[in-house]
């Protein structure tokens, strides 16, 4: 069995006119909002393999307070070029991954996560807000037998399922 936790970053601050898009740090209620949802993965016993992050500030921000939360020890794979990738280009990056890593995290950015989401659980989700969490499980033992899995759960953090 293969989990996928995909995570889209959390709340970022557009303040700064001097930053480009990739170096804009988390706002406040981002930094929140990654704590939180850090705690519900941990309140889930979450246990991953392996955290695959884009190199954007606020995503790989996002991925290091989650990581904390969960109490994630190894080193998050930090990945450059998932900052811009389609859906398509993600989905190789998984299929790639080597068949002894059972479960990951993939941090990242919309509107390619969302459209990931929808194509990996075959699911239809109307939004998909900043720090949104989805969670899919496939009955696989290699990564690149990869097509359709089993939604656990989408939250986010003004999600009424948090419970903590």
């Amino acid at each position: 069995m293969k989990t996928i936790i995909i995570i889209r970053h959390a709340k970022s601050s557009w303040q700064s006119t001097v930053l480009t898009d990739f170096d804009r740090a988390l706002n406040n209620q981002g930094l929140k909002d990654a704590k939180l949802m850090g705690k519900v993965l941990a309140s889930r016993k979450i246990n991953l393999d392996m955290i695959i992050s884009s190199t954007a500030n606020r995503a790989i921000t996002t991925a290091k307070i989650i990581a904390n939360q969960i109490q994630f020890k190894d080193k998050i794979r930090e990945e450059k070029k998932i900052y811009g990738a389609s859906s398509k280009e993600l989905f190789d990056i998984i299929i790639r991954l080597n068949s002894n890593i059972n479960s990951i995290a993939l941090v990242g950015h919309n509107p390619a996560l969302h459209i990931l989401s929808e194509m990996l659980s075959n699911e239809k989700f109307p939004k998909f807000p900043t720090c949104s969490v989805v969670k899919i499980n496939f009955t696989i033992n290699s990564w690149d037998l990869i097509q359709r899995g089993n939604l656990e759960y989408f939250l986010f953090p003004k999600s009424n399922n948090l419970f903590i």
